[in-house]
């Protein structure tokens, strides 16, 4: 299993994001990408700070939990086109909940919202086709121990995910 650094995928995906935004800046007026960053280098880090700072903020918060974290990002409840998966998946997030209760914390994101950008950060390179909610992870640590998408997960695979965190 292959266990990556949140904070980390966090940082590539914001440097990533800069960079593809002066390359196309550059290509715009066509001017360097160093042009660029010497005449709209403020402007470029408040956007990307802006765009970013709820995803640190709910990073952070995920990072600095000393338990496993069960992170669900899905369909807003309110929203008429209703999520199956989403729904189903709930019953397995609840028998977690259930059997682990403060042993775990879980985070609940909606898609639409600021922080429901996290998705794209932690799915980024998917082909749009695989790029389904809910998305579910394991995190302990600050360190994703796996991330599933678009499919609901049976709770014993959570729980055995979480049971080797706590050992």
């Amino acid at each position: 299993m292959i266990s990556l650094d949140l904070q980390k995928i966090l940082d590539e995906h914001r440097q990533s994001f800069k960079t593809r935004l002066v390359e196309s800046l550059a290509a715009k007026h066509s001017i360097s990408s160093d042009e660029v960053m010497e005449q709209l280098g403020d402007s470029v880090d408040n956007l990307v700070e802006s765009r970013y700072a709820p995803l640190k903020q709910v990073v952070e918060a995920i990072c600095a939990v000393q338990k496993p974290v069960l992170l669900n990002i899905m369909r807003d409840r309110q929203r008429e086109d209703t999520c199956k998966i989403c729904l189903a998946n709930e019953a397995n997030i609840r028998v977690v909940d259930e059997k682990y209760g403060d042993s775990i914390s879980i985070f609940e994101i909606s898609e639409d919202s600021p922080a429901g950008a996290l998705y794209q950060v932690l799915f980024q390179g998917a082909p749009d086709e695989d790029k389904k909610v809910p998305l579910t992870a394991i995190i302990h640590n600050c360190d994703v121990k796996r991330v599933w998408a678009g499919k609901s997960v049976d709770s014993s695979v959570y729980a055995s995910l979480i049971k080797k965190a706590l050992a």
